[in-house]
Formats: structure tokens, C-alpha cells, sequence
């Protein structure tokens, strides 16, 4: 299939813009090129340790200016899902780390956390990531779940690069609530289609002319293949060429990097 002209891009952020705190080459021109063709964007992460602002900051702080209607991140779509379900005042109760108790309390959830057990029944159980999960916070959560709160989980990822190598991530902690509840969550984050729509819905944009640009075949691709969108994988990040060509999951596009994007992008509006 040929790339055509878009009138949304969704991006994913590590691995696809930038890697830890390093722009990759390129960010700039792209960004540059989608505000003067007109092109609508939006970041979608399933990162739930960082709050929607922290990202807002990140980006900025690469020269490229950005707002809360352009950046969607498993915890606010978590908290998004929330709202709408229970309302604000809502007890919840939290396994995971300042970026997600932080969009909750943002929302105007009334929370407990970790280890402190609720003195009231809480509506739902909410979990992202945790580095300093334990037995105490798996069975506090655990019992809610038995005790009949919703289980709602902000993403699966199993596992995220660091210079050191691969670590765990917010799968680990989604997969000990699980095993010891037997119950399954509600998931907000990709592959999941709420984090789609609700970025879709918020650019006015529809599925037909938006592209998913990622670097993660079981999360950014998958995503968007499931509900019937373009999707383009770049190399910069935890997939290989190689990968790609032996999994099942397929983009309908495949670029290097975000400059061959840009490159390919730009010959198809010149023409």
C-alpha cells in the first residue's frame, strides 16, 4: 500500500521521538512539517509513571510546544474511564506510582494507596506500574477484588528498555492481582481501544485518516490494526525489521526512523 496524505498522526514517545531523556534525530523537522501541512497529532503512552504534564514539559523542553488536548497517557485515559463509570468523589483504591495517583487526584478521586487499607469500600481497585510492589499491596488489593471492587488496570506492558537492559514493567504488577484474584481487569491503555478513541475523538479525526506511528508491534500496532487504522512501525525503538517479518502483527508501513517518515510524508504532499 502507498502512504497518502493524513489529516491526524498519533505518536507513540519512547522509541519513536525520543529514547530516556535524548530527542531522536529528527523530532523537530517532523513537528515543524506537521504544523505547516496542517496535520493534527497526539502522543499516546502507556507509560503511567509520568502525568500528562510531565510529558506536556518533555516536549517542550525539546522545542516543540504542546497541550493537555495533544498528550493521552494510560493513566489519563484510566481516569478518563473513571469519571464516566463512577464519577468524581469516587473511592479508589491504588497500586502504582505518582504519575497515576496523581491524574487520579487531578480528576478528584478520593484514594488510598499501596499499603494503607481503606477505612471505606472502595468502587474500584486501579493499578499501572509499581517499583516497589510487595506482599502487603498485592493483598490489600487482592481482597478488595474478592470483596467485589472493579479491578481496572491503566496498560500490560510486560516489560520497557533501559540503557541497562530490560526491566519489568506495569504486566508484572497487573499479573499478581490477577493470578491471586482471578479476576481480569478493565484495561485503558494500548493495545486496548479506549486510549484511540479517546485521542480520535479529541482531534475531531477519524479512523480512515489517521495514522499510529509506533514502535511496539503488541501494543502501538496491534492497537490500531484492531480498529481498522494505518499504522506505521519505526526501527528506532524495541522492534526489529526482523521481528516484524516473523510475528503475525503487521504495520501497513515500516520506516527506519521519524526523518524517513517525514521523508516519505513529504513526497506525497509535494505531489
Amino acid at each position: 500500500m502507498e502512504l497518502r496524505k493524513f489529516t491526524a498522526i498519533l505518536l507513540d514517545g519512547d522509541g519513536v521521538l525520543w529514547k530516556s531523556n535524548d530527542p531522536i534525530p529528527g523530532i523537530n523537522s517532523l513537528f515543524d512539517f506537521l504544523t505547516e501541512k496542517g496535520i493534527k497529532w497526539a502522543l499516546l503512552t502507556n507509560n503511567n509513571t509520568r502525568t500528562a504534564q510531565n510529558y506536556i514539559d518533555k516536549l517542550k523542553g525539546f522545542g516543540i510546544p504542546a497541550g493537555l488536548g495533544s498528550v493521552f497517557t494510560s493513566s489519563t485515559v484510566t481516569a478518563d474511564y473513571l469519571l464516566g463509570k463512577y464519577g468524581p468523589g469516587t473511592n479508589l483504591h491504588v497500586v502504582g506510582m505518582e504519575g497515576l495517583i496523581d491524574t487520579l487526584l487531578e480528576a478528584g478521586f478520593q484514594i488510598t494507596v499501596g499499603e494503607e487499607q481503606p477505612k471505606d469500600g472502595v468502587a474500584a481497585v486501579v493499578a499501572g506500574m509499581d517499583l516497589e510492589l510487595n506482599h502487603e499491596k498485592v493483598k490489600i488489593a487482592m481482597r478488595l477484588i474478592l470483596d467485589g471492587a472493579d479491578f481496572v488496570a491503566t496498560n500490560t506492558d510486560p516489560s520497557y528498555p533501559t540503557p541497562e537492559g530490560i526491566n519489568p514493567a506495569t504486566g508484572m504488577v497487573i499479573g499478581a492481582l490477577q493470578s491471586t484474584s482471578g479476576v481480569k481487569p478493565y484495561i485503558a491503555g494500548k493495545p486496548y481501544p479506549a486510549i484511540f478513541q479517546t485521542a480520535l475523538k479529541a482531534l475531531n479525526a477519524t479512523v480512515e485518516e489517521t495514522l499510529m506511528v509506533g514502535d511496539r508491534l503488541e501494543t502501538d500496532i496491534l492497537g490500531a490494526n484492531q480498529i481498522g487504522m494505518h499504522t506505521a512501525a519505526v526501527l528506532t525503538g524495541v522492534t526489529t525489521r526482523e521481528e516484524i517479518q516473523r510475528k503475525d502483527i503487521k504495520p501497513t508501513f515500516i520506516f527506519q526512523d521519524i526523518l524517513a517518515l517525514q521523508k516519505a510524508l513529504s513526497e506525497v504532499y509535494w505531489t
